[in-house]
């Protein structure tokens, strides 16, 4: 019966092909687990940076001072939306007087059409 894991020959290497290959495995493991390792710096590095960060933005900025404007863009949204129902109100009132005066035009209309025919007239 033949021999399915080939066997290096003494010059080539003391190891047979089966320890050579856990060699290898055990390798990639070993770079698995620093590439995990060097990840998980990174991301505890990158906390610390954006945690630093945020506690320099608490630092020099003032609470009430954002309070205040988000107070007053509230306030201003409140007026932009008062403004706007308002014009829209205007807009509909005129769009309402607009359609009775074309109501108003074609009754108009109809009436000159049935003099005409009344009258006999042609154009």
């Amino acid at each position: 019966m033949k021999r399915l894991t080939p066997t290096p020959s003494p010059s080539v290497s003391n190891l047979s092909f089966r320890s050579n290959a856990s060699r290898n495995s055990n390798y990639e493991e070993n770079q698995f687990a620093a590439s995990k390792e060097e990840c998980h710096a990174r991301a505890e590095l990158t906390i610390d940076y954006w945690s630093e960060c945020l506690k320099m933005m608490l630092k020099y900025t003032d609470p009430t001072d954002e309070f205040n404007k988000t107070i007053k863009r509230t306030v201003q949204a409140d007026s932009h939306v008062k403004n706007t129902k308002q014009a829209l109100e205007k807009t509909s009132n005129a769009l309402d007087q607009l359609l009775e005066r074309k109501q108003d035009m074609l009754a108009t209309t109809k009436t000159f059409e049935e003099i005409q025919e009344l009258l006999d007239l042609t154009q």
